[in-house]
């Protein structure tokens, strides 16, 4: 199941390439948006993964990830958080450094 999670992310790393030229805000740089978007998406998906693999190990529940119907919920529900809080950001307008 790691290695189809890590297969996902880093599909979707290569497709959001695409996607963030056209979701950014017109005030930032392409390269930019990219760098935002993937540390964004990256960071919180593993937050999420980790912390979801985590409760789940305790609760003694972790074999319930080898159903593949089960571990393709799991993988939902840990990119879908990661893309709204990452598209979020790229969208922000840029702050402009304070002028004295």
């Amino acid at each position: 199941m790691y290695s189809a999670a890590l297969g996902l992310w880093a599909a979707f790393l290569v497709a959001a390439i695409f996607y963030t030229r056209r979701a950014r805000n017109p005030q930032t740089r392409p390269l930019a948006a990219y760098l935002i978007f993937s540390a964004i998406f990256t960071m919180s998906s593993f937050a999420v993964f980790a912390v979801i693999l985590v409760v789940l190990d305790v609760l003694g529940r972790a074999q319930l990830l080898a159903d593949p119907i089960a571990a393709a919920a799991f993988l939902f529900v840990v990119f879908v958080p990661a893309l709204l809080l990452a598209r979020w950001q790229v969208r922000k307008p840029p702050h402009a450094p304070e002028r004295p």
